[in-house]
């Protein structure tokens, strides 16, 4: 990759031309990786959306990402979640829903932890990095709901409950989706 690298990343994720981002990955996959994470931490929204479809679009390209890199970097957004890696995983659940979505033989491993921050108590979330986990199950859709059910009513309560309106629509939005839009 040139030296300039920098720049074309953010270029091509600027664009969202997601295959100048494929082809940059070609030749440098961990510097691509290392641009997306630090913007996926963003506090500007449409940068850290950027990201998440950046990496949606990596892990789309299995030429780009084969199934060990793809598993390597869920392991890494896992560790991101836990709580002795010091990070605040601003970004990481919809970077994780993304891949997944995309990326259905990794759901085995990593749909369980995703989910697990909706419906266990040690592994909750609060703000936006639970927005972030209500979105993600949403955009992995009816999968989610149907091997966790529990998913479905943590939604429920949330859509209803959730003292955050902006986490209550979010939670409408996904209901809607992990159930394919039937009546729950």
């Amino acid at each position: 990759m040139r030296s300039d690298w920098k720049q074309e990343i953010e270029a091509a994720v600027s664009r969202q031309d997601w295959d100048a981002l494929r082809d940059l990955a070609q030749g440098g996959l961990p510097r691509v990786v290392r641009f997306l994470m630090g913007r996926l931490y963003s506090g500007d929204d449409s940068e850290k959306w950027r990201a998440v479809r950046g990496f949606g679009a990596l892990a789309a390209d299995r030429s780009v990402l084969d199934s060990h890199r793809a598993a390597d970097l869920m392991r890494r957004f896992v560790w991101a979640l836990n709580d002795e890696s010091g990070s605040v995983p601003y970004g990481v659940p919809e970077a994780m829903g993304e891949i997944l979505a995309v990326r259905s033989e990794l759901r085995p491993v990593f749909l369980p932890i995703l989910c697990s921050l909706l419906t266990q108590e040690e592994m909750s979330q609060t703000g936006p990095v639970e927005r972030g986990a209500i979105w993600a199950v949403g955009r992995i859709g009816p999968p989610a709901g149907q091997q966790f059910p529990e998913v479905v009513k943590a939604l429920q309560a949330a859509a209803s409950g959730h003292p955050d309106p902006d986490t209550r629509q979010t939670a409408a939005h996904s209901l809607a989706a992990v159930t394919g839009g039937l009546a729950t």
